[in-house]
């Protein structure tokens, strides 16, 4: 008898690892949703980048048609170098000597080289009107979304929501499309970038995303979880860019902008109708019962959020004093709580234990330096590859299916190897990462050829790491009702980045596009730098935490407690180690 019952248990853990396998499904069903997010961008990623230069070329300064065609692809008409020509004696509009001309006129290629200047410096300058404008409305959105989130335990209304904005970026693009000779270039360029960002944008999303992964998530795991969803999000260029050119020469604008939609409404039904909302634990799970049963892909009822609770405890007290019960508030009114936002920007200013503000305050400080002149790059990736490199949409799909591949493989590295498998540091991985992009960008700026190029995008290989560990350290310092707030506060930075920074690149780019347009990548070295040194100084204080005996993680529970809550949660819950 004694010999069965120490065989009995065999079984039972089989049994268990394959509710393991079966949980681990489940464990990523956000990255469906990101892929159909996602997708529209990516495959209208040439249309999206050549249509305003088009524009500015054909209907703002009334370029023949022939002339910007070959703006966007000078190699196929023998145009080798811009370099040579001189148009600061030039007027700007009207002269009547470079327009409607064709590839047959003498001066085409320097009519040609003429108005990519003009279509890109145009850009440019509409690029640096509208980031602060567009950086406005996720202030204020996601300053009272991250509170809302955390105090209703709702992360589903955050992330449909934006789809919105989706659906109507793409519909003013169809539009502007539609009507190409009637609406000037600015209608479609600030319908692209600020109509998303007034129902939150991406940093909305990426803001609930995150919240519901780290609630599903135990934390010794997560910024191996956070490592999948970005490899999985940097997967989705890699898959699409390689068709974006070869769409935008099939399908042209209008049918590119039209095929968004359908991308759009998948990802909003699958919200809808897979995606469930994680139940709050209470501190007595916390202290005892975590770990007992992956709670995170159960379906709760509104009834067992803080929110509710909250209500039904008013509610409970005013029918034991005989008062009238509070009137139930509106939507709106429970979503723009001014308390919420209070919560919100008090957050940084909290005291917390062996230097977590401080720890909190610098991961502010690398997310600011690491968005901002993210933000401030990204319209002139594209251009820079055109007016320096020649080349045209499907070498620009070449290098960025390249670029994806080895964010992936940097991805990889850093979380599957670097972080789990040799348990470095958080900080550390940050280190590497901004180090590895302030290589990178003296790099771009001098590349002369594809080679230097693309080896300058081998470098940087690690990029998204960064940005992998802020949001790992910042979620082990925080309590697990303050993780909205935490993102709320990340996508906060961001928009605030996006205001003061891309105009910067604007005018740096419009001032040396002549002469030197590799001189935004060195602008970006005032920025990068400094982002270094803020890993360096989290890895120091973290090394100091350790020393003192404490785990990385919630401040306000003991370091024994701790121990044992972790062992608890990787013998039942790690997914991701299987």
């Amino acid at each position: 008898m004694m010999d069965t019952s120490e065989v009995a248990p065999k079984p039972e853990a089989k049994e268990n690892y394959f509710k393991k396998l079966w949980a681990y499904r489940k464990y990523i069903n956000m990255e469906p949703f990101m892929f159909f997010y996602i997708m529209p961008s990516v495959f209208n990623a040439v249309a999206i980048q050549n249509f305003p230069l088009e524009k500015a070329c054909r209907v703002n300064y009334n370029y023949s048609e022939i002339v910007c065609k070959a703006i966007l692809d000078k190699e196929e008409f023998g145009i080798e170098d811009c370099d040579g020509f001189n148009f600061e004696n030039v007027t700007e509009i009207g002269s009547g000597l470079l327009w409607n001309v064709t590839n047959l006129s003498p001066n085409f290629n320097y009519t040609v080289c003429k108005a990519e200047r003009d279509a890109q410096k145009l850009s440019a300058e509409v690029s640096g009107i509208r980031a602060p404008i567009a950086a406005i409305f996720p202030l204020i959105v996601i300053l009272f979304a991250g509170g809302w989130s955390d105090r209703y335990n709702k992360r589903k209304p955050c992330i449909m929501f934006p789809l919105i904005g989706e659906g109507l970026q793409f519909l003013g693009l169809f539009i502007s499309a539609i009507f190409f000779d009637v609406f000037p270039m600015e209608f479609g360029a600030y319908i692209e970038s600020i109509v998303p960002s007034m129902f939150g944008g991406f940093n909305f999303v990426l803001m609930a995303v995150y919240g519901y992964i780290t609630n599903a998530t135990p934390e010794p795991d997560r910024i191996f979880r956070f490592g999948i969803f970005s490899m999985f999000i940097n997967c989705i260029p890699f898959v699409g860019i390689p068709f974006s050119g070869i769409l935008y020469q099939k399908l042209g604008y209008v049918y590119s902008f039209a095929m968004s939609w359908i991308f759009q409404l998948i990802a909003f039904f699958y919200v809808l109708f897979f995606i469930k909302e994680i139940p709050q634990i209470s501190d007595k799970d916390k202290e005892g019962e975590l770990g007992t049963t992956n709670t995170a892909f159960e379906v709760t009822d509104v009834t067992e959020v803080n929110g509710n609770r909250e209500a039904i405890s008013a509610l409970d007290a005013a029918i034991s004093t005989g008062q009238e019960p509070p009137p139930k508030k509106s939507c709106l009114a429970e979503f723009f709580d001014p308390t919420l936002a209070i919560e919100c920007i008090k957050m940084p200013f909290e005291k917390r234990a062996n230097y977590g503000q401080a720890l909190f305050v610098l991961m502010m400080i690398a997310y600011f330096l690491t968005a901002g002149p993210a933000a401030g790059e990204n319209d002139y990736w594209y251009r820079y590859m055109l007016i320096k490199l020649n080349w045209n949409g499907n070498q620009f799909s070449a290098y960025s299916t390249f670029s994806s591949a080895s964010t992936i493989l940097g991805t990889f590295i850093g979380t599957a190897i670097l972080s789990k498998l040799l348990k470095i540091s958080d900080p550390a991985i940050g280190v590497l990462s901004a180090l590895c992009i302030v290589i990178s960008r003296p790099m771009f700026a001098f590349a002369k050829d594809s080679v230097m190029y693309y080896s300058a995008g081998l470098v940087e290989m690690f990029v998204s790491l960064r940005v992998i560990a802020i949001k790992a350290i910042g979620s082990s310092i925080v309590e697990g009702d303050e993780l909205g707030r935490m993102y709320a506060i990340f996508g906060v930075t961001d928009p605030i980045s996006t205001f003061i920074i891309p105009p910067l690149y604007s005018y740096v780019y419009k001032t040396t596009v002549d002469t030197f347009p590799g001189a935004i990548f060195l602008f970006s070295e005032v920025f990068y730098v400094p982002n270094v040194i803020v890993f360096i100084i989290c890895y120091v204080l973290m090394k100091r935490r350790e020393r003192k005996g404490e785990k990385i993680d919630l401040g306000s529970t003991k370091p024994a407690d701790k121990s044992k809550l972790d062992e608890n949660l990787e013998s039942q819950t790690e997914i991701t180690s299987l």
